[in-house]
């Protein structure tokens, strides 16, 4: 599972297959906790134990980085 992305602590993060499938999203990780984020929309589709304030900010950091996290999200996954 390669880091992509690393900025102010969060680690993005694309999931290899076969574990992981569509869409393209990509996991966001600080201090031990995470948020998953859909690319397309940046819908947020799962949170584990992170504070609202870091999944607001780890939606911007997806928005900010979209193209590039889609195009590491297709490198691995076609």
């Amino acid at each position: 599972m390669p880091i992509v992305l690393r900025v102010d602590g969060f680690d993005v993060v694309v999931l290899l297959p076969p574990r992981e499938h569509g869409p393209a999203h990509v996991h966001v990780r600080k201090a031990g906790k995470e948020v998953v984020i859909v690319l397309s929309s940046l819908a947020v589709r799962k949170v584990e134990g992170m504070r609202s304030a870091d999944v607001v900010t780890a939606v911007g950091i997806v928005a900010d980085h979209s193209a590039e996290l889609l195009n590491a999200w297709r490198k691995y996954h076609g």
